[in-house]
């Protein structure tokens, strides 16, 4: 253990001063900003008061949107224990803050493990800034937990292809199990990954019995972690899993009566790669839930990510496509999740996208700065010069981008776009009612209703 702090001591540095800014930003008025406790978030906390307050087990019940097992409830549920019922909004949004900060721990050393130290340390606080990922950071949507088990997937999958070592095939399947049980995508994702590491068969290289027996270790490693909830899927006939996806279906039966399959598809496929390719801000906003997730008329990154993420996505296409065979399964699932789901491009169902950019944005500037040390290597004043750029811009970027999310954090848009929600001047009277009802084996109202009993509740 000692050996192992002393060698990595460099990166277990930077690591903690990533975590550290992160946790910062994360975690100033988070809770009073965003603008109010969304329908999401009303709808965690109640799962939350159940299991605080209610009877019976919900480890393996659905919960959420009815799409989630109970155990994903039990950290904030922790966390509101610890802290107490009158910092509820601040516990249940540190849970998330907690994940979405150590989701940086992979990012950085996948980054890192393809460019240097400097390079991943830029890139992973530019990424904990973005506005889009600090929005789905600070709110206590699941979508971040995604993100946390899928980049420790793909972390421990490039270990066991650059070591060969068992215990990397069995971490990577304990991490996708974990990753099956979090938001729709990340089932998608572990699916993609699997059939990528199935296909690997036709090539000679992975043509052997010691290939086949770590993937069937990396798969075994998954069924056992997915179980419990593949069993509850089967007792519930699949009906909570696919409620959502079926609802969010481009292609359901009425719209094509509607309109067709052509039109629909071309819709699908134009606004997909605008908003994922070009990252087109004109058409990030279509529909209520969308101005939910990025600014009204902005891009999900700042205009200098934009460019770099546009020229780096055509360069590691041509260059470097070979070497990054896992992220090209995230750029294909997320693709195909748009093209299948309503109103794209969606950034619910696509978040694992913005560390994509990042990480594209990363290879290709470090590619750049490789080529100039090469060329310039006689001419150190024209490297300090350029490195004293990149410092200065990447600085500016940062908290560009903070303050840009702050500021949008408190517009009429975002208030507006995040309802059915509640206001925090009335969150302690709507959290006594609940609980009371959860205490008498009542079912919680929904905001909806809440609406229309509020005034007599608060008045009394």
């Amino acid at each position: 253990m000692k050996y192992f702090f002393k060698e990595n001591k460099k990166d277990i540095g930077l690591i903690i001063i990533i975590l550290l800014i992160s946790f910062l930003i994360r975690v100033l008025w988070l809770s009073t900003i965003p603008t109010n406790i969304t329908g999401d978030e009303v709808t965690n906390l109640n799962d939350v008061y159940k299991i605080i307050f209610g009877r019976g087990n919900y480890l393996f019940s659905f919960m959420g949107d009815g799409s989630t097992l109970g155990i994903n409830f039990y950290w904030p549920a922790f966390l509101i224990k610890i802290f107490g019922l009158n910092r509820t909004i601040f516990s249940l949004r540190l849970s998330i803050v907690i994940i979405s900060i150590l989701s940086l721990i992979p990012f950085y050393l996948l980054l890192k493990e393809k460019t240097s130290r400097v390079t991943g340390f830029i890139f992973s606080l530019l990424l904990s800034a973005n506005y889009v990922f600090l929005n789905f950071s600070r709110t206590a949507w699941v979508n971040v937990e995604t993100i946390f088990s899928g980049l420790f997937l793909l972390l421990f999958l490039e270990k066991a292809n650059k070591y060969g070592r068992v215990i990397y095939y069995i971490l990577a399947g304990i991490f996708a199990g974990i990753t099956l049980y979090g938001y729709h995508y990340g089932r998608i994702l572990v699916i993609g990954i699997f059939l990528c590491l199935i296909f690997r068969f036709f090539k000679k290289a992975y043509w052997n019995f010691n290939y086949f027996k770590k993937v069937l270790l990396f798969s075994i490693s998954t069924l056992i972690i997915f179980l419990p909830f593949f069993i509850s899927i089967i007792l519930n006939q699949a009906e909570a899993v696919l409620r959502r996806p079926r609802a969010t279906y481009a292609f359901n039966p009425d719209k094509v009566a509607k309109l067709g399959v052509k039109k629909i598809l071309w819709h699908q496929i134009g606004y997909t790669f605008r908003g994922f390719i070009i990252l087109d801000k004109t058409i990030m906003s279509e529909g209520i839930e969308n101005m939910r997730y990025v600014p009204l008329n902005n891009p999900p990154v700042n205009n200098l990510i934009r460019f770099l993420f546009i020229i780096g996505l055509i360069y590691v296409f041509i260059f470097e496509r070979k070497k990054l065979t896992l992220w090209w399964v995230i750029f294909g699932s997320i693709l195909i999740t748009q093209i299948l789901s309503d109103l794209p491009p969606n950034f619910g169902r696509g978040l694992f996208y913005i560390p994509f950019i990042y990480f594209i944005c990363g290879i290709f500037l470090y590619k750049i700065c490789d080529f100039l040390k090469k060329s310039f290597s006689q001419q150190k004043s024209i490297l300090f010069i350029f490195i004293s750029f990149l410092i200065i811009t990447a600085s500016f970027s940062f908290f560009s981008d903070i303050n840009h999310y702050f500021k949008w954090m408190k517009t009429d848009n975002i208030y507006s776009a995040r309802q059915p929600a509640l206001d925090y001047n009335e969150f302690s009277k709507w959290q006594e009612y609940q609980i009371g009802r959860i205490r008498l084996g009542l079912y919680p109202v929904t905001n909806y209703e809440w609406y229309e009993i509020r005034n007599s509740i608060i008045n009394n």
